[in-house]
């Protein structure tokens, strides 16, 4: 598994809710993800939001910080080679970092789940004029027992607000999902719905269960970098 760390964090809200994951921040099983919400408190579990996909953009070139495995093995992107920290108390963080730039990630569940990024950025560094974080949210819509396989009869319209943008999937006249909102502190967010298929998960695979999952992407929120600059959602 190319040296990866894949023990495992869980971090509750006591009212049924959890997000998880692993110290290398790739997905091994379906129980993976960074909210699972409690639609009827404590009971009928769904994913909504199973990650967020960051990249960095920065000296005219694209840092990916991601690492999902695909069904036929290959790891992909292979943000884990920047990760250089991780610490679960009191709350999972990670740190990706390189010569001149450094990626913080804080995840904790006060009642749903917040993030917050913080970026360092050397902008003394000779060639760094703008630097960008960009992060694609990769949502779900099911039972947290359950995969979620792409449909492109599923229809999800984003209704865009300042700072929030509220989240439902459909299936015109068979079905209607959770409706959520994902709320940012700043930042400049994008509709640019799109599928991403085929994400391996290996856990499942040595339970002889069931793993592979498509997730979709409604878009992604660019945030132009000042230095040591964060941003919530």
């Amino acid at each position: 598994m190319a040296n990866l760390d894949i023990r495992e964090s869980l971090l509750t809200n006591g009212l049924g809710s959890f997000a998880s994951g692993t110290v290398s921040d790739i997905r091994t099983r379906i129980y993976h993800g960074w909210l699972f919400t409690a639609t009827n408190p404590p009971t009928e579990r769904k994913l909504l939001l199973t990650h967020l996909e960051a990249s960095l953009e920065i000296s005219g070139g694209v840092l990916a910080l991601g690492t999902n495995f695909s069904v036929d093995g290959q790891i992909k992107p292979l943000g884990y080679k920047f990760l250089r920290h991780f610490e679960v108390s009191p709350m999972p963080k990670w740190v990706w970092s390189g010569e001149n730039w450094e990626v913080s990630r804080y995840l904790f569940m006060p009642n749903s789940t917040v993030l917050t990024f913080r970026v360092f950025i050397d902008h003394a560094y000779k060639g760094i004029n703008d630097a960008i974080l960009k992060l694609r949210p990769l949502i779900a819509d099911r039972n947290f027992h359950h995969q979620q396989q792409g449909n492109p009869l599923l229809q999800l319209s984003p209704l865009l607000e300042l700072k929030q943008v509220c989240l439902q999937a459909i299936i015109q006249k068979e079905w209607v999902g959770t409706p959520w909102y994902l709320r940012w502190s700043h930042g400049k967010y994008q509709p640019d719905g799109m599928w991403y298929w085929n994400y391996g998960l290996t856990e499942e695979t040595q339970r002889g269960l069931q793993d592979s999952e498509d997730l979709y992407n409604p878009g992604y929120l660019s945030i132009y970098l000042q230095p040591n600059d964060k941003v919530f959602l």
